[in-house]
């Protein structure tokens, strides 16, 4: 069982919803063919974002009912650690594992000229229809602030 596929399937799990417990994340994760131990898990929540709520552990930026938020959340801000935008491209820097989640947070977010994301370790790159809608979505999920020109 290789790291990529268990949080493949932790993901899919709290995609579901939330989950109480470590206990019944470790059991629902046995029960799919894939033992875990509580402290690989709590890494794995590290890598992935996720984070516990009154109503138990889930992904970051999910509403109870399971919709994204429209715009940028806490896991953003806490999750970036520099943005640029180069023509259609916005390159994010992240805490090294973060950038899966990260990406699949913005896989999420419902815009037309959002294209899709590439993720490594460290870095995901955002692809957008056109230069001027990198600067907007860069703004809008990433809080990014366009250099001034020097003269």
């Amino acid at each position: 069982m290789t790291r990529v596929h268990r949080q493949s399937a932790l993901l899919e799990l709290l995609r579901k919803g939330p989950v109480r417990t470590q206990e019944a994340v470790v059991t629902l994760l046995a029960e799919e063919g894939i033992p875990t131990t509580q402290a690989t898990l709590s890494r794995d929540f590290v890598a992935l974002g996720v984070i516990k709520t009154p109503i138990g552990y889930q992904l970051p930026g999910i509403s109870p009912q399971g919709a994204p938020p429209p715009v940028s959340t806490e896991f953003f801000v806490a999750s970036v650690r520099h943005v640029d935008v180069g023509g259609t491209i916005i390159v994010v820097r992240t805490p090294t594992a973060h950038a899966d989640a990260l990406a699949l947070r913005v896989d999420e977010f419902v815009d037309p000229d959002l294209l899709g994301t590439i993720a490594g370790d460290d870095t995901v790159f955002v692809a957008t229809r056109s230069a001027p809608a990198a600067k907007r979505l860069a703004t809008l999920l990433f809080g990014y602030q366009v250099p001034r020109e020097r003269h």
